[in-house]
């Protein structure tokens, strides 16, 4: 009853004409609340309201906002209709297009259509907001409430390392197959989304989407060619930056894990922990 209430009230908070709609709860996403509103004309749309508490997730709603509308503008993002930065709500087109974990177009595609995105992203401004990977981590340690007795002797040698520091683009930093829909692909959930090194990007994406090294190698080929200029002296460095995207994932399924019950979060922590090992 309490769920039905609150779908009302979210639903009456909407502008005219999507008020007058029908809301359908969706399987939410690891933080946000996720609904298909149809309106009586047919139409359907997306609605995500947002986490409550984004500041414990390491989540800026306005830089979110600022990149969504430049992916937008880049043809990267669903158009949208109504957005609340302050309580993470979005209105978006309803795309029917099955994400990458469903339906993944076919590998040897996957680093060209990738490398796309990655060039129309750095198409954008640089965001005020910077995601270095070190204070990153730092900010999910530091939040949690108890300390696993094995982690101070697991990250030792990586927080005595350095880690790249020498170009700074808009990242997404949560490319995953779940968040790319279609053969386009749409990209969605840009929480995460600020200015950061293109090497922890891509190194993200080698890890959640199960890459090897070649098909990793592939990407960034891909995108010189397109992009038509270097990243620096060095490139993208993202083989630096496995270890970093190993540690951060595994701080924050550990901090969700804290937060909820559900779903279980021990398969993330054990993995991680291992490629930490």
């Amino acid at each position: 009853m309490a769920g039905d209430l609150a779908e009302l009230e979210l639903l009456a908070s909407l502008p005219v004409p999507w008020c007058s709609g029908r809301l359908e709860s969706l399987a939410s996403g690891l933080t946000n609340c996720n609904y298909r509103l149809r309106l009586p004309s047919g139409r359907s749309h997306f609605l995500r309201l947002g986490h409550p508490d984004p500041y414990r997730l390491g989540i800026d709603r306005a830089t979110e906002w600022q990149l969504y509308q430049g992916a937008m503008a880049q043809g990267l993002a669903l158009p949208c209709h109504h957005s609340e930065p302050a309580t993470g709500l979005m209105l978006l087109d309803w795309c029917d297009e099955p994400n990458w974990a469903e339906a993944p177009p076919p590998l040897a595609e996957q680093p060209g259509l990738l490398a796309e995105v990655l060039v129309r992203l750095h198409r954008l401004p640089v965001p005020a907001v910077v995601m270095a990977v070190r204070a990153h981590a730092a900010g999910y340690r530091g939040r949690l409430a108890r300390i696993p007795e094995w982690l101070p002797a697991l990250e030792r040698a990586l927080l005595a390392s350095r880690e790249p520091d020498d170009c700074w683009l808009p990242c997404h930093h949560d490319l995953n197959p779940a968040n790319l829909l279609g053969s386009r692909p749409w990209v969605i959930d840009w929480e995460y989304g600020a200015a950061g090194h293109p090497g922890f990007e891509v190194a993200s994406i080698q890890r959640t989407h199960g890459w090897d090294d070649e098909r990793r190698a592939a990407l960034e080929q891909r995108y010189l060619e397109r992009a038509g200029r270097t990243l620096g002296a060095k490139g993208f460095q993202s083989q630096a930056f496995l270890p970093w995207v190993d540690y951060i994932g595994l701080l924050w399924a550990l901090l969700m894990a804290e937060q909820q019950a559900e779903p279980d979060y021990q398969a993330l922590i054990d993995m991680n922990r291992q490629r930490l090992e």
